[in-house]
């Protein structure tokens, strides 16, 4: 069988943060980070939810304690719609904030990362969607993820919600990278269960796509293989224990790692017609992907059981068939599975998506190239519009 990272013969770029700190009780080093980027007027952006937690209490001392004056955005939303982002910009800029802070889930990095592009006051959002549209570099950020999913602390995407078009839709720049990311298992002890479920399907899921993406390379694989492990041995008992230090210790890696990877990689056609869930039914990212998760790597299979095989040895730690296509199905078998035992649905009727919308969702995901584009198999709308009846 062909190891990862055989065959390749093209060169790869390497992009992520100045700075990446992992490890309980690094939280504390935020007032140095800051400090070394010059800023003396931070805003600190979160959710309304977690702006009441002791999560954010921990961080407001940490702050308070180091003597920094500090501004607070706490109007960020789940799948934050784009008119917020605005208003965010516009407080840092009239308040003289000189860096951002993300403190939450991959929607609140998300958010700040953009917000802080348009600070200066001179950018739209609707200019700045798709891939390269952002001319400069925005406000310094530091990201602190509080639940291990997104990989946004180390990547230079940002997805949106577009109420109007019922879409999500993704903004693309190495200027979106973050300057610095404090990666805390502490900060997601916290996290509900359901929660800590669909972020890490999510999680997962970053880490199955970009290994299988068209786009992979030896770099990437090695960091997609080895957070696949991580998240294997660590999920359900995170799921099950959400005070387990280890497993919140080993989510928290696999997820930065899956961040990583996806970076330089992408992900594919699972978060392709996952986005349409998103967009119009208001369905959490983690679990949009897990329900199509099963069907599109079904259609992928036959075009890379190979690699599906390492992923199936790196979940179970050993052959687990006498062929590649075998094994390509047990691990999708074994996917499927692992969202059933911590609660993930995996079906669209048990999300309430009627039979009817099926068309329309095939459309949007349609127009989804970017994510299409780096998927190991093409795909038509007459494929898109198959995966989600199968999917239903």
């Amino acid at each position: 069988m062909e190891k990862p990272g055989a065959g390749h013969n093209r060169g790869f770029l390497f992009q992520f943060p100045g700075k990446v700190i992992f490890g309980d009780g690094y939280v504390n080093e935020l007032p140095a980070i800051i400090r070394e980027m010059g800023s003396v007027n931070p805003l600190l952006l979160s959710g309304k939810t977690l702006s009441k937690t002791p999560v954010m209490e921990r961080v407001r001392a940490v702050l308070d304690s180091s003597g920094i004056r500090h501004g607070i955005f706490d109007r960020v939303e789940p799948e934050p719609p784009v008119e917020s982002v605005a208003e965010a910009a516009r407080s840092a800029r009239e308040n003289g904030h000189d860096l951002m802070i993300g403190l939450g889930g991959g929607s609140t990095m998300d958010f700040t990362k953009v917000a802080s592009v348009m600070a200066d006051g001179e950018k739209d959002i609707m200019e700045l969607v798709g891939r390269d549209k952002i001319p400069k570099k925005g406000l310094p950020t530091v990201m602190l993820p509080t639940t291990s999913g997104s990989g946004s602390e180390v990547s230079p995407v940002a997805i949106f919600t577009f109420a109007e078009e019922k879409v999500k839709k993704g903004i693309v720049s190495p200027f979106l990278i973050p300057d610095a990311a404090i990666v805390d298992p502490e900060l997601t002890w916290s996290v509900p269960r359901r929660v800590t479920a669909d972020t890490g399907m999510d999680a997962m899921i970053h880490a199955v796509e970009s290994f299988l993406s068209v786009n992979a390379n030896p770099l990437s694989e090695i960091l997609s293989l080895e957070s696949v492990k991580n998240i294997a041995s660590f999920l359900e008992r995170a799921v099950r224990d959400g005070s387990d230090a280890q497993a919140r210790r080993g989510m928290s890696l696999g997820s930065l790692l899956a961040g990583m990877a996806f970076a330089m990689a992408g992900t594919a056609a699972v978060h392709a017609l996952a986005y349409p869930l998103g967009g119009e039914f208001h369905i959490p990212h983690g679990t949009a992907n897990t329900v199509m998760l099963r069907h599109v790597m079904e259609f992928n299979m036959d075009c890379c059981a190979a690699k599906m095989a390492h992923l199936a040895r790196a979940v179970t730690g050993e052959c687990v068939a006498d062929s590649d296509l075998e094994a390509s199905g047990a691990f999708i078998d074994w996917m499927a599975e692992i969202a059933l035992r911590i609660g993930v649905v995996t079906r669209l009727r048990d999300l309430g998506i009627p039979w009817s919308a099926i068309p329309g969702m095939a459309d949007a995901a349609s127009g989804e190239t970017r994510l299409l584009s780096n998927n190991p198999k093409p795909l038509d709308r007459s494929d898109i519009e198959n995966i989600y009846r199968k999917a239903w």
